[in-house]
């Protein structure tokens, strides 16, 4: 299940932080505020999490494309393809905005607005 395995790969990489992906964009902005405020410890629990994330999403890399598959009666084939259209969709668009995080940045920044009355 190659294409399966590969959104896999990116959504984890996604989790762990990795640039290029939402999950570093969000998790420099949560950094950034927290040293902002002076809330170290909380930022090195983020980046505990972060390499707990590594130690998780290795393993399922590891099984995945290192270890012998398992013996079955049946052949294992891609996910149809009505599963892969919507996971595709949500990698790209984790990609995307990732890199072109514009969108993102000015809706985060008019709900802290929104909700705060402060310009964040």
């Amino acid at each position: 299940m190659p294409l399966t395995m590969a959104a896999i790969v990116v959504g984890g990489l996604s989790l762990i932080g990795v640039p290029l992906t939402v999950g570093f964009i969000s998790k420099w902005y949560l950094l950034m505020a927290l040293i902002e405020n002076g809330w170290w410890f909380v930022a090195v629990l983020i980046l505990l999490g972060s390499i707990l994330a590594v130690i998780y999403v290795w393993r399922i890399v590891e099984v995945a494309y290192f270890k012998e598959p398992l013996v079955t009666d049946k052949p294992i084939k891609e996910a149809p393809l009505l599963f892969l259209l919507p996971i595709w969709t949500l990698i790209i668009a984790n990609i995307y905005f990732g890199i072109d995080t514009r969108l993102s940045v000015e809706v985060a920044q008019a709900a802290a607005m929104s909700l705060f009355g402060v310009n964040p």
